[in-house]
Parts: C-alpha cells; structure tokens; sequence
C-alpha cells in the first residue's frame, strides 16, 4: 500500500472516530434572566422572583403557550419535596406564587400536552 493511501485511510478514521457534536434546535441563552433546560424540543426557562417562580417555555426559539399544557412543579430541599400546580400566566408563561427555589434546590417541571397526552420534564438545580 502507498504512503498516499495510507495517509487517506488514517485521516478518513480520524474523521469518522471524532465525536459528533449535538446541536439543539434554538438558543440555550436565557431570555427572562433565569436558568434553562431543555427537553428534546422543549426548553423550559426558570425565573425566581420576588413573589415566586415563573417558568417560560418555548419550542425552537418559538414561544409555546402555557395554556395548552398541564404543568407541576416539584422543589427538593434537603430531602423535602414541595409540589404545585403551575399556573398559565400568559403566553408562555407559568406561574408558581410564593413558591420558593433556594440556591442548591432541586426543581423539576412536568408538562403535559392537553391535546396528546405528550409528557416533557425538565430538570434544574437553582441558583
């Protein structure tokens, strides 16, 4: 084998043996100032407020409206859970009043599309 060929061979296994980067649909940078996570399409924005938590939600840089969701926010401190009921607020936008997420809690939302049934989690360590 030539020097040429084997050189092509090596540089084609390096190629193809390099990772793959993942690229999501939409920007992963904050919109409202908060922490996100992201859930196959879905990206879920955290808020903490002085009256509570928000939650915003989008689907590749698009807004999706709260109001075609079923949402549950659970917060895990120090091994006590605090579950609720997330509030449509407009647009979309979800509202947790007086729900509290202290720095190191762990937060998970549960969305579940009205129309199919369809379950996203997204999942957060607050800051």
């Amino acid at each position: 084998m030539n020097t040429k060929r084997i050189a092509a061979l090596l540089a084609a296994s390096l190629v193809l043996s390099a990772p793959v980067a993942s690229f999501a649909h939409g920007s992963m940078k904050p919109q409202h100032g908060g922490i996100v996570a992201m859930s196959g399409e879905i990206l879920v924005e955290l808020v903490k407020g002085p009256k509570g938590v928000s939650f915003f939600v989008t689907e590749e840089d698009e807004p999706v409206s709260a109001s075609d969701f079923d949402a549950k926010a659970t917060v895990t401190v120090a091994g006590k859970k605090t579950q609720v009921t997330l509030v449509p607020a407009g647009g979309n936008r979800f509202s947790a009043p007086g729900l509290v997420a202290p720095k190191g809690a762990k937060v998970v939302v549960a969305l579940v599309g009205k129309r199919d049934q369809a379950k996203t989690f997204a999942s957060f360590t607050a800051i």
